[in-house]
C-alpha cells in the first residue's frame, strides 16, 4: 500500500556511525558525492541520448520516456566505466574485503523514473525482495548499489530501503529454507521507508535481501530519477558463515545475524540461475524496444 509520508514514518540515517557499520546494522547506506562529475556529467548526457526523445529531462513523462534503456548496457560507450570510478573500486575492495575478491562483472542497468502526470507524491509502506517464488538465497553473492547521475526530489521516483528487514528474512529462511517471498515473507518487510534522493554522484549501496521498490514520480519541478542499478558480485561463494570468526569483511559481518550457518546445497545454482533469467530479460526487453 502506497502512503503519504504525513501517515507513515521514515527512516533517518544516522551520520555519525561509519559507513560499513551502518550498511551491516541497517541493510544499506547513503553514501555522498563518491563518484566525481567527470563520470557523471557524460553518463547523463549518454542516458538521454538513449531516451532520444530530443526533450529535456524535465519534460520526460511516462508518455514519452522509458523506464528502462532501450539499448544493451553493452552497447554504451560511457556508462560501463562506473566501475573504473577510483571511489567505486575502493567501495567495492572494502566491501569484500580485498581488491582479489571482486569478479570485475560489470553488470548494470539504467533506471529512468519520468514524471508520473497521474501519480501522487507517495512512499510506499512496505518493499519487496527480488526472489520470487524461489529459494530465498540467505548468503547471497555479494551486494547492490545504485549511482545517481542527475539530482533528483523527494517523490522523485527514486528507490526506498525499508531497513533492518534484511535481518529478519535471513533469520526466517535460516529456521526454514522452504519459505519463499511472497506467500511466506511479505509480513517481514514493513519499516519505515528511506528515500534515495539524491545529488549527481551520490550512491546508495543495499544488501540482497533489504526490502526495497520503486515510488511514483509525482516530484515537485518534474525531474526525473536517473540512476545507474549496479551488482558487485564476489569470486567466491560463501559456504557458511560464522560471526566469531575474525576478520569478516563488512559484506560477511552484513550475512552473520542467524548465527554461524551453512546455507542450503542449492544456493549458488538458485542464484546462478536467478541473475541468467534476470539478464536474459534485460536482454528480450531491450531487443523488443529496439
Amino acid at each position: 500500500m502506497a502512503r503519504s509520508t504525513n501517515d507513515i514514518m521514515t527512516f533517518t540515517i544516522d551520520r555519525t556511525a561509519e559507513w560499513t557499520d551502518h550498511y551491516v546494522e541497517h541493510g544499506f547506506v547513503h553514501l555522498k558525492g563518491v563518484v566525481a562529475t567527470e563520470f557523471t556529467e557524460p553518463a547523463l548526457q549518454e542516458a538521454i541520448q538513449l531516451v532520444g526523445n530530443g526533450l529535456p529531462p524535465e519534460k520526460w513523462t511516462t508518455h514519452n520516456a522509458p523506464k528502462r534503456s532501450p539499448v544493451p548496457m553493452d552497447q554504451t560507450s560511457v556508462l560501463p566505466a562506473v566501475y573504473d570510478q577510483p571511489n567505486i573500486r575502493f567501495l567495492i575492495d572494502t566491501m569484500f574485503g580485498s581488491p582479489e575478491l571482486w569478479t570485475g562483472e560489470r553488470n548494470f542497468q539504467l533506471f529512468i523514473s519520468p514524471y508520473d502526470e497521474d501519480a501522487q507524491p507517495l512512499l510506499r509502506s512496505v518493499g519487496h525482495i527480488d526472489f520470487v517464488n524461489c529459494p530465498v538465497p540467505t548468503l547471497g553473492s555479494g551486494f547492490m548499489f545504485q549511482v545517481a547521475l542527475a539530482k533528483s526530489e523527494p517523490f522523485g521516483g527514486n528507490i526506498t530501503i525499508h531497513p533492518g528487514t534484511q535481518k529478519s528474512i535471513q533469520r526466517a529462511v535460516a529456521q526454514n529454507p522452504d519459505l519463499q517471498y511472497p506467500k511466506d515473507l511479505s509480513t517481514l518487510l514493513h519499516a519505515p521507508p528511506y528515500e534515495f534522493v539524491a545529488d549527481p554522484g551520490d550512491v546508495l549501496v543495499f544488501h540482497h535481501l533489504v526490502g526495497h521498490g520503486s515510488n511514483p514520480n509525482h516530484a515537485a519541478n518534474r525531474s526525473p530519477r536517473i540512476n545507474l542499478h549496479c551488482q558487485a558480485l564476489r569470486k567466491a561463494w560463501l559456504k557458511q558463515i560464522d560471526p566469531d570468526e575474525p576478520g569478516l569483511s563488512p559484506w560477511e559481518r552484513s550475512l552473520a545475524y542467524a548465527g554461524k550457518y551453512r546455507p542450503r546445497d542449492d544456493e549458488e545454482r538458485v542464484m546462478t540461475d536467478y541473475y541468467r533469467r534476470k539478464q536474459q530479460q534485460r536482454e528480450t526487453a531491450a531487443a523488443t524496444m529496439s
